[in-house]
């Protein structure tokens, strides 16, 4: 997920111009300054800067010439060189709230969540009503997965400027991680409401139905989502876990295929193709996938427990290996700190095509308390602890390998 192609920072300059402050030698600063910002509003990015660079020359001291060219590096896709230049404006003016704001924004785009937050804590802190700064805090709690700050911040948002799109489509981002999905569907209804013309709303509110395994609403919210954007990879990824969930795993594999011409450096991409292929029992490619999303990188836990699933359920006995399944599966739990419940649920099921119930179960508890809420696996478990042989090949099939793409 790209922080910089996923939310929009709109922010203003507010220059307080007291009697007496600029003086007459003042003026090519002020000519630059102005020149600066008639280019940047017209989109001329590289033609502003160099106008902010004349204006920093002239007066090297103006935090508020430094924080324009460093908001102007960011909307240039340059994120550390406007770190640079919003320190050094943070720094001329301890109590600019709006430089500290950008420079959270900053960070947030080279996904430096706490540095990020600890700018934008500086900014609430100097202005406590400025909705942007707890929204973009908010976007870096969101990233470092620690969802119930993230919602307390958007809440603060919302009351300070209730009209804003995006403050709705942060928050139900955050009540998905937390898998409150209707409340989530519920905060990106009331973004479209009030903007019906961004792709990225009906994507997500997508992603929700997606996770609540209403695949047929996902479906409808993919496709209005490339209507309105065609170029919009993550929903035709979304769009193949629809497919997938609804057992069209051939047209899913179709849609990942497209997605990764696009992005071929995407783990998740080869991770849910691979999934896919699992389930067509094609496992040389499935293998072949998920072998290379783990490549791609090596800390990808999903990945691990893919391939875990595929070497324990596979119904083709020359890749079923229960001992490497466990491994993989382990590595998975171990790379998420135990956090995770899907990752978890992958190794219960592993655990329990290996004959190990008591460990499966064990797991399956652990699960439920991570989201004590999902049906699906509350009737899982319910299911073993009734049965006392393994549940076959075919029944084990994965049924939740989505992802949230936003």
């Amino acid at each position: 997920m790209s922080f910089m192609k996923s939310a929009v920072l709109i922010l203003s300059v507010v220059l307080l111009w007291h009697a007496g402050q600029v003086s007459a030698q003042a003026n090519p600063f002020v000519e630059s300054f102005r020149h600066g910002l008639d280019a940047e509003d017209q989109g001329k990015l590289d033609e502003a800067i160099t106008y902010y660079n004349e204006a920093i020359k002239t007066q090297p001291n103006s935090a508020h010439a430094w924080a324009k060219r460093g908001e102007a590096q960011l909307r240039r896709n340059d994120p550390q060189s406007a770190i640079r230049d919003l320190l050094q404006a943070t720094k001329l003016d301890p109590g600019y709230a709006a430089a500290f704001s950008r420079l959270g924004f900053a960070y947030n785009a080279v996904n430096d969540f706490d540095k990020a937050i600890e700018a934008l804590t500086t900014a609430v802190s100097l202005d406590p009503s400025a909705s942007e700064a707890l929204n973009t805090r908010g976007f870096a709690y969101n990233g470092k997965n620690d969802y119930e700050n993230a919602i307390k911040d958007f809440d603060k948002a919302i009351r300070l400027n209730s009209k804003d799109a995006r403050y709705y489509n942060n928050r139900g981002f955050a009540l998905n991680g937390k898998y409150e999905y209707d409340r989530a569907i519920d905060d990106f209804n009331r973004a479209i409401q009030i903007d019906p013309s961004k792709a990225m709303f009906y994507n997500n509110r997508g992603v929700a139905y997606l996770r609540k395994k209403e695949f047929d609403r996902s479906l409808e919210d993919f496709d209005k989502t490339l209507k309105i954007d065609s170029t919009f990879a993550s929903a035709y990824h979304n769009r193949g876990m629809a497919l997938s969930g609804k057992g069209r795993h051939e047209k899913a594999i179709e849609e990942f295929s497209k997605v990764i011409e696009l992005n071929p450096s995407s783990p998740i991409l080869y991770k849910d193709r691979g999934t896919a292929y699992r389930k067509l029992g094609e496992y040389d490619l499935a293998v072949k996938d998920l072998e290379k999303s783990i490549e791609l990188d090596k800390k990808f836990a999903p990945g691990y427990a893919a391939l875990a699933l595929l070497y324990a359920t596979a119904s083709n006995p020359s890749f079923r290996n229960p001992g490497h399944a466990l491994k993989l599966a382990e590595k998975g739990v171990g790379l998420t700190r135990g956090e995770s419940p899907d990752i978890l649920e992958s190794l219960a099921e592993v655990q329990h095509a290996a004959n190990q119930i008591p460990a499966a179960l064990a797991t399956m508890q652990k699960v439920l308390a991570l989201d004590p809420d999902n049906k699906e696996y509350s009737e899982l478990l319910a299911k073993w602890q009734g049965s006392a042989t393994p549940v076959q090949a075919t029944q084990q099939a994965r049924t939740t390998p989505f992802t949230t793409l936003w």
